[in-house]
């Protein structure tokens, strides 16, 4: 509380009055207000955790025929429209979904952890969402050093980590839970640099602004895959940058991608395959989004990578500018796919989640 100093002759005529009032049995205090200048407002720290208040629509797999479930490999489990009167919520750009599949754990372009219990029927049909909290990442790397800002992606890596990447300066930064799964414990978690692989390559650091690192995931040996936004043609190939990172170094491979996509995230299954979520927008054909799926055995150094097409979403289909992926499996062997789409902070856009069991 701020200390308010009184001139001599206030605070003599204050303590008249306190000496008064006691006397008189009244509260000193009481009279003491009388003549002294009420305290300056202090500006409270913005609270660690917010509480975030979530409001589940479902939504139909499609616009034109509302019994339809299936698209290419997957079969619908369920979609959600997502609002808040939390200004803060949205731009979701990456998230996990814990092994379970009770709780998620999603990143923000305002660089913000947002957690929330996700809720299902009795057919594990995905209803809904709640217990919402969010909190600002706790990301200086130094005093002398700005907010790392426009959390990309996220990925868990071992003994309880999890890794983010950062556009706004491009960096992957570590954060650490408590155990695995343990989405609670990440809302006060701080920064640390990534002690696994050195420094990233300078074409990793020369990224276009906006275009760095959206896709992230961790590969059964421990190892990360990233790919970059960003595209550079290649004979008549469109390649999105990529690199291995871990077991001590940072080496270079290639996303061979279709030039009007551009990759978002993307999630490592049980069989240690990849997922890779690309998203497309233009104005003339708006919103769309392809799962493609690499083989474990083709992620290797120097290689250009191809996909095989899973799924295309577009219209009729549910859709939005869809960025974040997370996979999981049931004690049966089923994979479920999750997605989320990134609102940009913008009305005119949707938080939709999406899920799918992959079926083959």
């Amino acid at each position: 509380m701020k200390t308010i100093s009184l001139r001599p002759a206030a605070a003599l005529f204050a303590l008249c009055m306190a000496s008064t009032a006691l006397i008189s049995g009244l509260p000193a205090f009481a009279a003491a207000s009388a003549t002294t200048p009420p305290p300056e407002k202090v500006k409270l720290p913005e609270a660690p955790t917010e509480i975030v208040p979530l409001t589940t629509n479902a939504i139909p797999l499609s616009h034109n025929d509302k019994n339809l479930v299936q698209v290419g490999k997957l079969h619908y489990m369920g979609g959600l429209k997502i609002t808040s009167t939390t200004s803060h919520f949205g731009g979701i750009s990456g998230f996990e979904v814990s092994r379970d599949g009770r709780q998620l754990l999603g990143i923000s372009d305002s660089s913000r952890w947002w957690i929330a219990d996700i809720e299902y029927d009795q057919e594990d049909r995905l209803v809904g969402l709640k217990n919402g909290r969010m909190a600002k990442l706790k990301n200086i790397k130094d005093q002398k050093e700005s907010f790392a800002q426009d959390a990309e992606a996220v990925t868990a890596v071992a003994g309880a980590g999890y890794v983010v990447s950062f556009e706004s300066p491009h960096s992957l930064q570590y954060f650490q839970a408590q155990k695995p799964d343990h989405y609670a414990s990440l809302l006060t978690a701080d920064a640390q640099k990534i002690s696994f692989a050195p420094d990233l390559p300078e074409s990793y650091a020369t990224l276009p602004a906006n275009q760095g690192i959206e896709a992230l995931t961790t590969l059964a040996d421990g190892r990360m895959l990233a790919f970059s936004e960003n595209t550079v043609p290649h004979g008549e190939r469109t390649l999105a940058q990529g690199w291995l990172i871990g077991h001590g170094k940072i080496t270079d491979l290639s996303y061979d991608i279709n030039p009007a996509y551009r990759p978002t995230d993307m999630a490592t299954l049980p069989n240690g395959d990849i997922l890779v979520l690309e998203r497309h927008f233009s104005i003339a054909q708006g919103m769309a989004a392809r799962l493609t799926r690499l083989p474990a055995m083709a992620i290797k150094t120097g290689e250009i990578i191809k996909g095989e097409l899973i799924a295309e979403l577009a219209f009729p289909l549910n859709m939005d500018n869809m960025e974040a992926l997370a996979v999981r499996q049931n004690a049966q062997g089923e994979i479920f796919v999750y997605i989320m789409s990134d609102d940009n902070y913008n009305r005119m856009q949707r938080n939709l989640l999406m899920m799918f069991r992959l079926d083959g």
